[in-house]
């Protein structure tokens, strides 16, 4: 990719780039404010640096593939998503952990429906059953994570947590709330509709992804390192 010339008018291997660029530089910023957060906040970090790495190093094959070919498939992004999205939830549920106690069935069944929510739009993607079901199951699973952080022991941890805590959570939550909810659209637009994989949709995932994954993990960091730094 840093040996290849993206054309000023490729806005597609413009915003591969700038998210390879931004992942890495995060994933450094977040892995050193392991040194800077206290013990028990240092899981949750380490879980949101290993997802912004685990998507800079899907954005670099990504960069590859389209400025060789001028050509992709979300392929390439579920890769990265199989491993991003079950990070992304322990994050949260470790980011809670630290502040009361959450019971472990919370962080098993939260992790495996992230896992099943980007496994059943793949499927559905992939021609195993119908994109539709797919997306419906994928959409039923993202639910229940946040079943589980609206109402579930998390809530109920974050709010006899401090302000910054909440407001922290407050923030992650509309995230995985909003920012996650692209996902479903874009994937019916993708396959159900068949518009395609196409340089808008890929565009519109490469935002959406920097989104979710920078402010989520910064957020987390963010978090960690009030205790080292407030007055």
């Amino acid at each position: 990719m840093f040996g290849s010339i993206i054309q000023s008018n490729d806005i597609v291997g413009a915003s591969l780039a700038i998210a390879t660029i931004a992942t890495i530089s995060c994933a450094v910023l977040i892995f050193l404010g392991l040194t800077w957060s206290n013990e028990r906040w240092r899981l949750p970090v380490a879980l949101a640096g290993s997802a912004l790495l685990a998507a800079a190093l899907q954005y670099v094959d990504a960069s590859h593939v389209w400025l060789a070919t001028q050509k992709m498939t979300s392929a390439h992004r579920y890769s990265a998503w199989f491993v991003v999205s079950p990070l992304q939830v322990a994050s949260v549920y470790f980011m809670a952990n630290a502040v009361g106690f959450v019971p472990s069935g919370v962080f098993w069944r939260t992790v495996v429906a992230a896992f099943l929510m980007v496994l059943c739009r793949y499927l559905g993607e992939a021609g195993v059953f119908n994109p539709t079901l797919g997306i419906l199951l994928s959409i039923a699973f993202w639910l229940y994570i946040l079943g589980e952080m609206y109402f579930g022991r998390m809530s109920d941890v974050i709010q006899a947590a401090d302000r910054p805590v909440r407001i922290g959570y407050f923030w992650i939550r509309l995230i995985m709330t909003i920012g996650w909810a692209i996902y479903p659209i874009l994937s019916f637009v993708d396959v159900v509709i068949g518009v395609g994989h196409v340089a808008p949709v890929i565009t519109l995932y490469t935002i959406a992804d920097l989104v979710n994954l920078v402010a989520l993990s910064l957020t987390v960091l963010a978090i960690a390192g009030r205790e080292q730094y407030r007055p």
